[in-house]
Order: structure tokens, then sequence, then C-alpha cells
């Protein structure tokens, strides 16, 4: 079974206990913490993944530093992965809980590009726009990358817009090669 598959299924047993417990939220930011921990500390992911540390050891560790930091229900899903020795999981784990959450709510992320930091106003009417024309929540992560030159990319899902100026040369670009090569 590929880890995908594995992380879906952990995810939604994760996920029921959630809901039935009403701390979906909750959970999911204890997720959020175990992911960053994982990135941010590079002894504590060797630790995790490594093969010479015992359940034991992790299982100890996992309870010093999380068991006052995270709902009781996170802590008992830690352990139960650490004991099937899935820890390598958790953060595809995270990613499908997360995919389960914006599935049950309507919700669905979206990737803003642009080329210069957009202020509150225009993130707000651009959401609002967005909400409007796909008739679901909109979860945005909002990025800048200046190699656009001008305007805005929106990556939903498989949707994508691309309003940006390097955007439309690039279209332009492609327009004239197969006009040219059409000629010939």
């Amino acid at each position: 079974m590929t880890d995908a598959r594995v992380a879906r299924r952990y995810a939604r047993a994760l996920f029921g206990a959630a809901v039935r417990a009403n701390i979906v939220a909750s959970v999911e930011d204890d997720l959020a913490l175990l992911s960053a921990m994982t990135r941010n500390s590079p002894d504590f992911k060797r630790f995790l993944h490594s093969p010479t540390a015992s359940k034991d050891q992790k299982l100890e560790l996992f309870g010093r530093i999380f068991s006052d930091r995270v709902t009781a229900t996170t802590m008992s899903f830690i352990r139960l992965v650490i004991e099937k020795g899935r820890e390598d999981s958790f953060e595809h784990i995270r990613i499908a809980y997360t995919e389960l959450r914006r599935e049950k709510e309507g919700v669905v992320a979206a990737q803003v590009v642009s080329a210069f930091e957009l202020n509150e106003d225009e993130k707000r009417r651009l959401i609002d726009k967005l909400t409007r024309e796909s008739g679901k929540t909109i979860e945005p992560v909002f990025l800048v990358d200046s190699s656009l030159i001008g305007g805005v990319s929106v990556e939903m899902g498989n949707y994508v817009l691309d309003g940006s100026i390097s955007g439309s040369l690039n279209r332009l670009r492609e327009t004239l090669i197969y006009d040219l090569l059409k000629q010939n």
C-alpha cells in the first residue's frame, strides 16, 4: 500500500474521531504543530526517522514534547502511529486530514500569486469574486513572485487563472510561434 493511501486511512480515522469529539480545528492545529516541529528541527526529524531509536524512546519523547500541547485525541493518535511504525507518514496524514476538513466544510484551497504584495482590500475583493464564481468558501494562501511582472495568478485545485503579464506574454509568444509554424 502506498504512503498516500496509508496516510488517507489514518487521516480518515483521526478525522472521524475529531468530528465525534467536535475538535476538528484543534486537531488540525496539533498536526500543524507536529509538522512545524519536524520541518524546523533537523534533530527532531532525524530522531523521528531513525531506525535505531526504539518505539518506547519515540513515545517517551513525544509524550514529553506534546502531551500538554495537543489534544488527548491527537496524543492517542500519535501513540498509535508510532506503535504501528508509521511515523514517517505524519506529514502525509496532516495533508490528507486538511483535505478531509476542506471537503466536509465545502472549502477550496487557493494559491494566489501576485507580482507585488496585495493590500487587504485587494485580497478581500479577489477572494469575494472567487467565492462568487466558484460557489465555495475560499481558503487562500497569498504569495509574491516578482517574475510575474504584474497581475495575479490563481490556482484552485485543477483550475488556473493566469492574469499575470508574464502569462499574457507567454501566451502571445505561443500564438506567434503557432502562427509562424502554420505558415510554413
